[in-house]
């Protein structure tokens, strides 16, 4: 497509400074000693969409209820954290600060995070059951070691999608080096799917399932993206190298089978923020930012990318949670700095490859 306009003048504008900041990094190269990126970073307590986020927090650090970081569903604990994480807040926030303590008390000894707390289980608010996984299922799936522990409620309901998720936000906030987050992060290796993908491995949705879950699979993998090289282990680069084969092996969008058909139509739709959902956007964006830039396979995906620009260079927003979270942040079906900027640094990174 001929694009007859740049669109980042329109992405620094100061009206947006998590955008600017990002954009100031992602796509012009500046450093984070950069007095430019410095003062966009400063500025981003100061939004108007972070100051409204902010407003409905509770001093002890939560939002909605105490008891239950998860629902009501957008609006909650774990919801906020996700955007905060994506929008550049960190914890040298006293409020963002205040919100991962709280919601560090909802990780179990295990690693992973359940959508349930003690509190609600204990009050009859969840069914509780027994598990029901058996050890041939297990085995077959590559979870060998999983089926008497899955036996616990609270267990049962902790996700690989939420656990990605939140990891991947509190990594993004400053907890790279917390050994909870490393804990985290081996508990997503444990439960890798056979395939290279992540299931909800004890939700009974799923207890027949051996492919990987697309939304698993993301999540998960965009906690491992958000850690330096240097450190992750070796069963975490082992655990990266097969997801991204996962996703590969489906060309992000397409059956591996039945002539390579489109999986799901939604996965096409560019949206923003990130939370459970797939979409071929935030799949070439994790990709290429853990190398695999050269690989034909995300070849398609890219083009789909391609042919959903403006003419004025950018990319509009077409799906999005609107009128449920605490804060929109853009317009629905209008031009979206969000969508244009991640479109951009991923060709970014395959530009600079090829």
């Amino acid at each position: 497509m001929l694009v007859r306009e740049s669109p980042i003048a329109w992405l620094l504008e100061r009206s947006n400074p998590s955008v600017r900041y990002f954009t100031l990094l992602n796509l012009l190269g500046k450093s984070e000693e950069d007095v430019e990126v410095i003062f966009s970073k400063k500025a981003i307590p100061k939004s108007s969409i972070i100051s409204k986020i902010f407003t409905k927090q509770y001093p002890e650090g939560y939002w909605g209820d105490s008891t239950s970081p998860y629902f009501p569903k957008y609006r909650s604990s774990y919801w906020q954290l996700m955007v905060l994480g994506q929008l550049g807040m960190d914890k040298g926030d006293e409020r963002v600060k205040r919100a991962c303590d709280n919601i560090f008390h909802f990780q179990l000894d295990g690693g992973g995070f359940p959508c349930y707390s003690l509190e609600q289980v204990a009050n009859g608010r969840v069914e509780s059951h027994t598990s029901p996984f058996t050890t041939s299922l297990d085995k077959e799936n590559g979870r060998q070691d999983l089926t008497e522990r899955a036996d616990n409620i609270l267990f049962e309901h902790q996700y690989s999608c939420l656990t990605g998720n939140m990891l991947a936000a509190l990594i993004r906030m400053g907890y790279e080096d917390d050994p909870r987050v490393k804990k985290g992060l081996l508990w997503l290796v444990d439960v890798q799917n056979k395939d290279g993908g992540w299931l909800c491995p004890y939700w009974r949705a799923h207890r027949y399932d051996k492919h990987g879950c697309f939304y698993g699979t993301v999540c998960s993998m965009e906690a491992f993206s958000e850690v330096p090289g240097n450190k992750l282990t070796k069963g975490m680069k082992h655990a990266v190298e097969r997801s991204s084969e996962f996703l590969l092996m489906h060309h992000l969008y397409r059956a591996d089978h039945h002539g390579y058909r489109i999986v799901n139509k939604s996965w096409l739709r560019l949206e923003f923020p990130w939370f459970y959902r797939y979409n071929i956007l935030r799949g070439l964006d994790i990709l290429t930012k853990i190398g695999y830039v050269e690989d034909e396979r995300i070849s398609d995906a890219v083009q789909v990318l391609l042919q959903k620009r403006r003419s004025d260079g950018k990319w509009t927003l077409e799906s999005a949670p609107i009128g449920r979270m605490q804060a929109n942040l853009e317009a629905k079906d209008k031009p979206s700095k969000w969508v244009t900027l991640i479109a951009l640094r991923v060709l970014k990174r395959i530009s600079a490859a090829r």
